[in-house]
């Protein structure tokens, strides 16, 4: 029986850490709220933009929870990431969050030993029979290091390892091919922040945007425009509301840096948003001319005066 159809658009959510680096429980309710209020069709929290790499697995799943409870109490739904290297430990995150009512969990394809074909087939298929919820895959080889063949992402679906897959490669033809390869059930989402029009059109079912942290209602605007196919207007609404703000997380600075993180926490607080800190390695703060570029671009939208 096919499990609950997952589409929309997604938020990959950040972690506020207080300045110890605790997590900041109240100040994951703000920020859900935030995004609710915003249009967004839910939140993908502990993923790559959740600093996940930086959280103990008990932090994830409490990390999860609190987000689970957020985002239900606002109306949205929530995909908990419950991405680790060890399979067991994707399992129990993943069990967790059913737990605690998650509509669905994505998990990131296990890194840096880059496991085989085999060894990721029997990866997923463990995580699939452990749970009654979606499974989202999120194939994202910049991270990873794990490239995979379109075939072999549709050999996963049709033999019922995962149910979605959050695609980062932003190749628009990929997400045609997949579809053929598989059927209307499987739940393609695009997960890039360029090209969404484009990628609506080739029958994604839907989109997760990390810069939809800080700019949520543009996101929101454009991916509902593509979805109901004005695709003219969504193009207009892509140029006009999106690619103002792209280059503060695509252009490096003078230093050669692309503080994203940090642009969206701090530029968060700038929107009175509490974001909170990152944790270490990363740091917490912005050079000046990043400020500035943070700071001209908050006012082009009316967030600042």
């Amino acid at each position: 029986m096919a499990r609950q159809r997952l589409e929309g658009i997604y938020i990959p959510v950040i972690t506020p850490f207080n300045k110890d680096e605790s997590i900041n429980f109240s100040a994951i309710k703000e920020v859900t709220k935030f995004l609710a209020d915003n249009g967004v069709t839910g939140i993908i929290p502990s993923g790559s933009t959740g600093e996940m790499i930086a959280l103990e697995k008990d932090e994830q799943i409490a990390v999860n929870k609190a987000y689970i409870e957020a985002g239900h109490a606002n109306g949205i739904k929530v995909v908990a990431s419950t991405g680790a290297y060890r399979t067991k430990d994707v399992v129990e995150m993943s069990q967790a969050a059913e737990a605690d009512g998650a509509d669905g969990i994505m998990a990131v394809t296990p890194w840096y030993m880059g496991p085989n074909k085999q060894e990721l087939y029997d990866h997923y298929k463990t995580i699939h029979n452990s749970i009654n919820i979606p499974v989202m895959m999120y194939h994202n080889p910049y991270y990873s290091t794990v490239l995979l063949d379109d075939r072999f992402i549709a050999k996963l679906y049709n033999e019922g390892c995962i149910d979605a897959i959050k695609e980062r490669q932003a190749d628009v033809f990929r997400q045609q091919n997949l579809r053929r390869l598989t059927d209307e059930n499987f739940n393609i989402f695009y997960g890039y922040d360029v090209c969404a029009v484009e990628t609506m059109s080739c029958w994604s079912d839907g989109w997760v945007v990390g810069t939809g942290n800080l700019f949520p209602k543009e996101n929101s605007t454009v991916y509902h425009l593509a979805q109901d196919k004005k695709t003219a207007e969504a193009m207009k609404a892509q140029e006009e509301l999106v690619w103002p703000y792209l280059p503060l997380f695509t252009e490096a600075d003078s230093n050669g840096d692309v503080l994203w993180l940090q642009m969206i926490k701090i530029g968060l607080k700038m929107r009175g948003v509490n974001a909170g800190y990152c944790r270490k390695p990363v740091i917490s703060e912005l050079p000046e001319e990043d400020m500035i570029r943070l700071k001209n671009v908050l006012k082009h939208y009316g967030y600042l005066a």
